[in-house]
C-alpha cells in the first residue's frame, strides 16, 4: 500500500483524508485568496523568493495579513516535502483570509489567515510538448487588465478555467486571453513572449499580463545574456503572423514553443532557436543553487 500523502495545514502536516479547512473559511465561500504554484527539484524550489514575493505583492493588494514570514512559509514547503518523501514535485501554497467571525463582504480587521501546503510529484510535461509546440486559440473570454485581480494569483480563477475548457474544446492546448482593449495579454496560465524587429516583446502587465516567475526571469536576465532587448507593450494579435516563432513560460512549463494558433502556424510552424536558447539557459539557471 502506498504512502498517504501529507499537507501542510496551519501548521501540521495531516494526510489528505484528515485534512480539513472550515466551510466557513472565506477561501471557500468567496475566492479571497491566493495561490503559487512552484517547482521543486531536488527537493528544494525553485526560484521560492519570486514566488513569495509575488505572494506578498497578492497579500498587499488584497489587503490580507498577518501572512506569516518568509522562512516559516519556506520550512512548510520544505517539511511537506520531505515528509513525502518528494524530490521533483510541482509545490502549491495557498493562503486565504480564513474562517470571518461574522458574515459578509467585508473582511475582519485582524483576520487569521488559512495557510496550505500540498506537494505532487512531477518531473515535468512530456517532451513531445516541448518538440511540436503548444497549440492555442484565441480564446472568447476576455481578461479584464483594468482589475486588480490581473496582476496577482487570486483563487478567483474561474475566467482560466472557461478559457482552459474553451480550448480542450476546440482541440488545443492552451488559450489566448484578449484584454477589453483587443489586444493580447496572456494564456490561460502562461505568458507569451514574440521575437518582433529585433526585440523580445512581451505583453506589459498593464495589458493583464500576470507577473509570472519565469517571465521576470526571462526579462532581467535570461535574454539580456542573450543578447536581446526586452520590450513590454501592449501586442495585437495580428503580430502573431508577422512573428517568426513564439513561447509561453510559467514554473511547471519552464519555456515552451507555441507553434499554431487558430490553426494557423506561427512563422515555421515548428519550435524556434530562441525559445532553444532561452529555454537552455532556463535549464542552466535551474541547476543552479536557488538564490
Amino acid at each position: 500500500m502506498s504512502k498517504a500523502r501529507l499537507l501542510w495545514v496551519n501548521g501540521k502536516l495531516l494526510p489528505v483524508g484528515q485534512a480539513a479547512l472550515d466551510p466557513r473559511d472565506r477561501g471557500f465561500t468567496l475566492g479571497d485568496g491566493l495561490f503559487e504554484t512552484m517547482r521543486a527539484r531536488g527537493g528544494a524550489v525553485l526560484r521560492i523568493e519570486r514566488h513569495l514575493s509575488r505572494l506578498r505583492a497578492g497579500a498587499a493588494v488584497l489587503g490580507l495579513s498577518p501572512l506569516p514570514k518568509d522562512e516559516e512559509l519556506a520550512d512548510a514547503i520544505a517539511e511537506t516535502l520531505a515528509a513525502n518523501e518528494l524530490a521533483e514535485a510541482a509545490v502549491r501554497l495557498t493562503v486565504s483570509r480564513g474562517v470571518p467571525e461574522r458574515r459578509g463582504l467585508l473582511p475582519e480587521p485582524e483576520p487569521r489567515p488559512s495557510v496550505v501546503v500540498h506537494a505532487e510529484p512531477f518531473a515535468g510535461y512530456p517532451d513531445e510538448l516541448y518538440a511540436r509546440g503548444v497549440r492555442a486559440v484565441i480564446s472568447g473570454i476576455p481578461r479584464n487588465e483594468r482589475s486588480p485581480l490581473s496582476r496577482i494569483k487570486s483563487l478567483n480563477y474561474l475566467e482560466n478555467v472557461l478559457a482552459r475548457r474553451e480550448a480542450e474544446a476546440r482541440g488545443a492546448d492552451d488559450a489566448l486571453l484578449l484584454n477589453t482593449a483587443g489586444d493580447l495579454a496572456c494564456t490561460s496560465a502562461a505568458n507569451l513572449f514574440l521575437p518582433l524587429d529585433g526585440a523580445l516583446v512581451t505583453p506589459s502587465v498593464t495589458s493583464g499580463a500576470l507577473p509570472g516567475t519565469v517571465r521576470e526571469l526571462v526579462v532581467a536576465e535570461l535574454a539580456p545574456q542573450s543578447g536581446l532587448e526586452v520590450v513590454e507593450r501592449a501586442v495585437r494579435p495580428e503580430e502573431l503572423s508577422a512573428a517568426e516563432e513564439a513561447f509561453l513560460t510559467n514554473a511547471l512549463l519552464g519555456i515552451v514553443p507555441l507553434t499554431e494558433v487558430d490553426g494557423l502556424p506561427i512563422g515555421t510552424g515548428e519550435p524556434g532557436p530562441i525559445c532553444a536558447e532561452l529555454g537552455a539557459g532556463l535549464e542552466q539557471s535551474m541547476a543552479r543553487p536557488s538564490r
